[in-house]
């Protein structure tokens, strides 16, 4: 439990919304419950993610990974 407030408080939430959220939690303490309490008060989700809303990364399904270029990591001016 004190990891969790360790967390709360490194994401600048309030003191007395921590001691609010845990008590809200305290008999159901897992991520998702302290997330949604957080989401009541205002504040973003700390412990988990919701991927269905980050669309910024679907253009990479696309990428195959093939590089047709003869760049081999090194520059012509590297010293050895």
């Amino acid at each position: 439990m004190e990891s969790i407030i360790y967390e709360l408080r490194a994401n600048d939430i309030k003191e007395e919304d921590i001691e609010f959220i845990m008590k809200r939690v305290k008999n159901r303490i897992s991520e998702e419950n302290i997330d949604a309490e957080l989401v009541k008060l205002g504040y973003p989700k700390i412990f988990t993610v919701d991927y269905d809303q980050y669309n910024e990364y679907d253009d990479y399904d696309d990428y195959d990974g093939s590089n047709n270029s003869s760049y081999n990591g090194y520059n012509d001016d590297d010293e050895y």
